[in-house]
């Protein structure tokens, strides 16, 4: 998702309330003398209340280079282990703040991001600041620098749409129109699906192939992008190299896709899927994947019911399948994804197999706990599916 910087949407704001840090001579510590702000950046999606944080630290007064990026969220942990849909890392290192690994850091970002969490997350007058910047972000206009029409770059060839989607891009360098050469291609590629759509299999293959024999072979950011015109494309043809891209040993899949791959693993096995569960199946029942894509794979069936690939009924009974085959123990982070995916998919129904796991302690309650749990049943509150129908549609690349 894009992480906008809150000084586009709100200058005045960013100019009066954006922290800096000041290393004054004789301070002893790896931090050289000098200003260090920290720059806030937060979601541009219109429906996603991620309610977090992005910091770029740098040193003004041009801020041209990046020292430390920094995530952060003032919710629970809770709140945002569910967020991550089951992760629960994710949700303890995003609230104790972490370096973003999918962004630029320097050899005084450990440094900086104890400065962070010593100094400024114990500051809880800073942390409401954050909050409120945050909900004026997303209450202000949205701003597009959009270049004049002449300068509009044409993509007349599936070669030249590909080499376009292939440019790594600079993104603490960007500016808004950098990355319209970026649309202008997947245009130009939704126009030509059929004859795009082998080089882009093609180009998950690739990467799947270079990353099985150097973790750091993946080049360029295509293979992202295919990903995401194949999901809109719904093309069942890719199936093949989406289950192969997402197994890919130790997360390569994830680390590699970035922040949204990791957010839209589900949605985007959901679209390729046909309505099948079997591959979904496949993901859940592999102890040796992580619980990570394997919580996203049970999502994935809840999206085949929601988009009409499937009848409810046999979601429902995909759900229940699940209480007898699951290992027990087995993964008390997947078990806590199978009992949340009762309340997102509102089936009061499994409330007795849900039940039957917390008594048997199979579910990670720090994802999912039976008081959160027992709560819903009670109150017969569907906010859970709508939620989860909101923030998983098919994708739009």
């Amino acid at each position: 998702m894009p992480m906008i910087p809150l000084y586009i949407r709100c200058t005045d704001l960013a100019a009066r309330e954006t922290r800096s840090i000041h290393v004054l001579p004789g301070t002893v510590g790896p931090l050289p003398v000098g200003e260090y702000a920290f720059l806030e950046m937060y979601c541009d999606e219109p429906d996603c209340d991620c309610r977090r944080v992005l910091i770029r630290v740098s040193t003004p007064p041009k801020c041209e280079t990046t020292l430390a990026t920094i995530n952060f969220g003032w919710e629970s942990q809770e709140f945002y282990t569910r967020w991550m849909h089951g992760d629960a890392k994710a949700g303890r290192d995003i609230v104790s703040a972490c370096l973003d690994p999918l962004n630029p850091q320097s050899d005084l970002a450990d440094a900086l991001l104890d400065i962070f969490r010593n100094v400024l997350m114990r500051n809880p007058e800073y942390v409401a600041r954050l909050a409120r910047h945050y909900r004026a972000f997303k209450e202000a206009p949205a701003m597009r620098v959009l270049p004049p029409p002449e300068e509009v770059p044409v993509f007349d060839t599936v070669q030249d749409i590909l080499a376009q989607l292939g440019k790594p891009l600079q993104k603490e360098k960007a500016s808004f129109a950098a990355y319209i050469p970026y649309r202008v291609a997947l245009q130009a590629a939704v126009a030509k699906r059929e004859e795009i759509t082998p080089a882009l299999i093609a180009a998950i293959d690739r990467v799947c192939e270079q990353l099985s024999n150097d973790p750091k072979g993946a080049g360029n950011p295509l293979h992202v992008f295919a990903l995401y015109l194949l999901a809109q494309f719904r093309e069942q043809r890719a199936l093949g190299a989406f289950l192969r891209y997402f197994t890919l040993r130790d997360d390569y899949a994830m680390d590699l896709g970035g922040g949204a791959v990791n957010d839209d693993a589900a949605a985007l096995l959901a679209c390729v899927c046909g309505g099948d569960p079997a591959p979904a199946f496949r993901l859940i029942l592999n102890p040796a994947l992580s619980d990570a894509l394997r919580s996203r794979a049970i999502d994935c069936l809840l999206m085949q019911a929601n988009w009409g690939d499937r009848p409810r009924a046999s979601v429902i009974e995909d759900l229940r399948w699940f209480f007898s085959v699951l290992p027990k123990p087995g993964s008390a982070c997947v078990w806590a994804s199978v009992v949340g995916a009762i309340q997102d998919f509102n089936a009061p129904e499994l409330a007795l197999e849900a039940r039957q796991a917390f008594d048997e302690e199979l579910v990670d309650e720090r994802i999912q706990s039976r008081e959160e749990f027992d709560a819903w049943i009670n109150e017969q509150d569907d906010l859970y599916a709508e939620e989860f129908s909101i923030f998983n549609q098919p994708i739009d690349a």
